[in-house]
């Protein structure tokens, strides 16, 4: 879980209106990608979130059949 300097940030994405890396609004954020410094959750678009958050590792592996 990454944690997100509040400073520098508008009102907006501190209270999860607007994504914490590009503003934007609409559709608002809902992806969780970290928490402030207060506990409270910092939300990103899906796009920034992608971007953000570390690809899933690969449980299952597959093997060529023969």
């Amino acid at each position: 879980m990454l944690t997100f300097d509040p400073e520098g940030m508008s009102a907006a994405q501190r209270q999860g209106d607007a994504c914490v890396v590009c503003h934007k609004r609409w559709p608002r954020p809902r992806v969780r990608v970290g928490r402030f410094p207060d506990d409270m959750t910092a939300l990103a678009c899906a796009d920034c979130a992608e971007a953000l958050l570390p690809a899933p590792l690969a449980t299952v592996v597959a093997f060529p059949a023969r």
